[in-house]
């Protein structure tokens, strides 16, 4: 899914010579912390909550204060995870999208790019976790993959995050199995560790339900 498949025009834009308070009031009528600052097709770039209640004078055009402007957006052929990427870089409520001209075509919000996410297959589909550590160079994702699917079980999902105390790599990998002990058991015959499942044998519905959430908003 791509950043223009979800572009909201609902958001305002802020021009300018829009007064200080103009952007707050908007801020705060679209319950965002940012506003994107653009005329017409021409984007300048995206001021935030903080730093407009930080002007003494509220009655003073935008133009006063570009210097406070970062210069932050997605182009709208990048993916939705490039999106989640770029907010999460950049600590923003909503994300600005450009053409590859860098023409301004509108923002996507972070509510509305949770909701997108959490209306994705890997997250919605019924299925269990699995999490393995393992070093570096064991990490090989389409033997694992090979593995399981061997099994008769179907890779949704997967991500990874590294230990910064000894180096190794955690693999959380989601299944459209509901039981996994088959899976369990050949992955261990391949020498992989596991360190966690979630199934519906163990009923660790707050795991899971955490992980449909946010698979994919810890690593991308």
């Amino acid at each position: 899914m791509l950043a223009t498949e979800i572009l909201e025009q609902e958001i305002p834009q802020l021009r300018r010579d829009d007064m200080v308070a103009q952007g707050i009031d908007w801020m705060d009528d679209h319950k965002v912390t940012h506003l994107p600052v653009a005329e017409g097709r021409r984007f300048f770039g995206v001021i935030s909550e903080d730093n407009l209640l930080d002007i003494d004078d509220s009655s003073e055009p935008i133009s006063k204060h570009l210097s406070l402007l970062t210069r932050a957006y997605v182009f709208e052929d990048e993916h939705v995870f490039e999106v989640l990427k770029r907010v999460r870089e950049y600590n923003l409520s909503l994300i600005p999208i450009l053409d590859r001209k860098e023409h301004y075509k509108g923002v996507i919000t972070v509510a509305h790019l949770l909701h997108t996410i959490a209306e994705m297959p890997v997250v919605k589909s019924p299925g269990s976790v699995i999490v393995m550590d393992m070093h570096p160079q064991d990490y090989t994702l389409t033997r694992i993959v090979n593995i399981l699917e061997s099994e008769d079980a179907k890779v949704l999902g997967a991500f990874v995050s590294k230990s910064l105390e000894n180096n190794m790599i955690e693999l959380t990998i989601k299944v459209n199995k509901l039981n996994v002990q088959s899976l369990l058991m050949a992955l261990q015959r391949h020498g992989y560790s596991i360190t966690a499942f979630y199934d519906k044998s163990n009923n660790d519905d707050d795991y899971l339900d955490r992980y449909n959430n946010l698979m994919n908003y810890l690593n991308v």
